[in-house]
């Protein structure tokens, strides 16, 4: 494992709804809702296994807020694809409608099904508003319920500093780290070919007009439950950076040794959990 710095350019939300059966012509024949929210990066949205689920969110790491929606419903004769109506309700009052489009597909044959998508987030350079939050849904007129969610504005993650982890990122290498422009970042890895696999650490802060060393361990979790040792590295930042990164790798020279599955990556700063995030070998 290799360390390297440079510098930056200048949870589980639940509700149920029970709804009494409907006429197809009144609403649809949902008779059970389930909604919780999750937090990625805006990319593919990811599978049921490597969703985080969770009602506090960090307004600096958090980027993008997606939805998942599972119901039951009668069984129908046929597929059938609805349109969902929602609309996050902010800090301040107001409302945003969704970047994207919602639809929940009923499957004919079956008696429940899940959809999900990104709907909100936030542009790169800015933080989300810290406060709590309310996604409203509907189908055809008919509420689905709620999901609730807060944002909160967490502590730096080195004392007697702003500096925070904004994102954590994963990428594969042969053996070297390579530079920030040719890393390939991804959340997915071949079984049969990957080799090591980089982790890749963006920090945001005003110039510090200091140096400081911030010591950084990253434990992988395997689909087992073990963890291998830690990916040991430095955030060093110059006196004027105005944020920076900070990577390493774990694995091996040889392909084939990842077992597939799903892992989990928790990054210490300061020997403090900071971030943890999840990627796929398959």
């Amino acid at each position: 494992m290799s360390p390297v710095n440079s510098p930056l350019r200048a949870g589980l939300t639940l509700s149920v709804l029970l709804l009494p059966p409907a006429s197809a012509a009144q609403a649809p024949p949902i008779t059970q809702v389930t909604m919780r929210v999750f937090e990625q990066a805006d990319t593919d949205v990811l599978s049921f296994g490597r969703r985080i689920y969770a009602t506090h969110f960090d307004a600096t790491r958090t980027r993008m807020i997606g939805l998942e929606i599972g119901a039951a419903y009668a069984k129908p004769d046929e597929t059938s694809l609805l349109a969902v109506d929602c609309s996050l309700l902010r800090p301040d009052g107001s409302r945003s409608a969704p970047g994207r489009a919602m639809t929940f597909q009923l499957f004919a044959g079956e008696t429940h099904s899940n959809s999900a998508n990104l709907l909100w987030g936030v542009a790169a350079e800015e933080d989300w508003i810290p406060g709590f939050y309310a996604v409203d849904c509907a189908i055809a007129g008919q509420s689905l319920g709620q999901a609730l969610f807060t944002v909160v504005q967490n502590p730096p993650d080195v004392a007697d500093t702003d500096i925070r982890v904004a994102e954590l990122r994963f990428f594969p290498l042969a053996a070297e780290l390579p530079p920030r422009a040719e890393r390939q970042y991804t959340d997915s890895f071949s079984a049969a070919e990957a080799r090591r696999i980089g982790v890749e650490i963006e920090f945001t802060h005003a110039p510090l007009g200091r140096s400081v060393t911030v010591p950084v361990a990253c434990h992988y979790y395997w689909p087992d439950g073990q963890v291998m040792a830690p990916a040991r590295m430095t955030y060093e930042p110059g006196p004027e950076w105005p944020g920076g990164f900070s990577a390493g790798n774990m694995g091996w020279d040889e392909p084939g040794l990842w077992p597939a599955g799903h892992y989990a990556v928790v990054c210490q700063v300061n020997g403090k959990p900071a971030v943890v995030d999840r990627f796929e070998v398959r």
